[in-house]
């Protein structure tokens, strides 16, 4: 498969979750993407697990990059910078306001120096807002958003969902941007600024959440692995494991309890419908899971299969990425390295597998000099 992004240069500027996802996307879609790092590194380089003295960390967010070092504080730094993003189409980069005036990279004085170029900003909080000094992290958007006020048991302490989504819905958001302007500039020729607040990512994700909420005043409260509109909808015990039931609609209702044995609650007239099902939420997880917890993992799927009822394993990671749907796929990825090899999950508009590991520090600093801004190495 041709890359999407052939001929698209970027240059990532950011540093450790929500930047270099971005800039990943856009590799994986076959864009040239140079990683300039500050002599000391990505900070996310520090952060384990480690093998063969990389981290993975690093490598899941940087694969298929190229790695170059520049002193932004230098004269020298930043006019190589500025040499590159000449040759460049869009430019990530995800610092704090008061160092994004200390080097001089305000999107405004950009766009006077580079008209054509497209400009990806990833925010804590958007800039022209009175809160654009604070930093942020995933953790504090999920809080500050209400996304965890949704999650976790019922009654139960705030949880934070297990992956980083605040930051990588501000990755896929900023990915997204960055296409959508440079499209634009196609044109027009214009180069663009698009900033991407990770507040603002985080709370696009409550959609029908913060609808439902802000129309009937009432704050949604957590249901595990529930749904807050949809029963049953969630995971449920079996004898040795986890399944997951999804009866979106009124025609998988009947099917799911001839599946299991409840033919007495699929021909009740009160449980017809979802809106009814919803309100007598407790009386039918009560039934499905007493009727799941009788048959083995294996039982249950076989049979919830042959009903044509939505469902599916609750699989662990390891479990997850060795399905024999993502070996079909090719969604993972074996990516060599001098010192030996990784694994990825790739993203779904990718176009092959990756054909560079996650650069070293400073890796192809030379060669970036030498190809791109004709500086002899000496």
């Amino acid at each position: 498969m041709t890359g999407l992004l052939d001929g698209v240069r970027v240059v990532d500027l950011t540093r450790v979750l929500a930047g270099p996802y971005a800039g990943q996307i856009l590799a994986e879609m076959g864009a040239d993407v140079i990683k300039v790092e500050p002599p000391e590194g990505d900070m996310a380089r520090g952060i384990g697990p480690f093998i063969d003295g990389r981290s993975l960390y690093f490598s899941s967010l940087n694969t298929g990059k190229r790695s170059m070092v520049l002193n932004l504080t230098t004269e020298d730094g930043s006019n190589a910078l500025h040499a590159l993003l000449e040759t460049a189409d869009i430019v990530l980069e995800n610092y704090r306001p008061a160092a994004v005036r200390k080097l001089g990279l305000e999107p405004q004085l950009l766009l006077a120096r580079h008209p054509s170029l497209v400009i990806v900003t990833i925010s804590g909080y958007a800039r022209s807002s009175s809160r654009a000094a604070e930093g942020s992290f995933d953790l504090i958007a999920q809080a500050d958003s209400g996304i965890m006020s949704t999650t976790g048991e019922v009654n139960g302490a705030p949880v934070r969902a297990g992956v980083a989504i605040g930051d990588l819905a501000a990755g896929l958001w900023a990915a997204l941007g960055g296409v959508a302007a440079y499209s634009a500039r196609l044109r027009d020729g214009r180069g663009r600024h698009v900033e991407v607040p990770l507040l603002d990512s985080a709370m696009s994700l409550l959609t029908y959440l913060a609808t439902s909420a802000m129309g009937t005043g009432s704050d949604p409260a957590p249901v595990g692995s529930g749904h807050h509109n949809i029963v049953p909808y969630r995971a449920f015990a079996t004898r040795d494991g986890w399944v997951v039931i999804a009866v979106i609609g009124d025609k998988f209702w009947p099917m799911l309890c001839e599946a299991l044995g409840l033919d007495h609650l699929g021909s009740d007239e009160r449980l017809r419908t979802n809106q009814q099902r919803t309100e007598a939420r407790e009386e039918i997880d009560d039934a499905v899971e007493e009727a799941v917890g009788r048959l083995t993992t294996p039982e249950a799927l076989e049979r919830l299969r042959e009903a044509g009822v939505p469902h599916g394993p609750l699989n662990t990671v390891l479990q997850a990425v060795s399905t024999p749907y993502v070996q079909e796929t090719g969604m993972v990825a074996e990516v060599e390295t001098p010192e030996g090899s990784y694994r990825v999950v790739q993203g779904p508009l990718r176009s092959g597998p990756p054909t560079r590991h996650a650069p070293a520090l400073g890796e192809h600093t030379d060669e970036i000099l030498a190809e791109i801004l004709g500086i002899p190495k000496a």
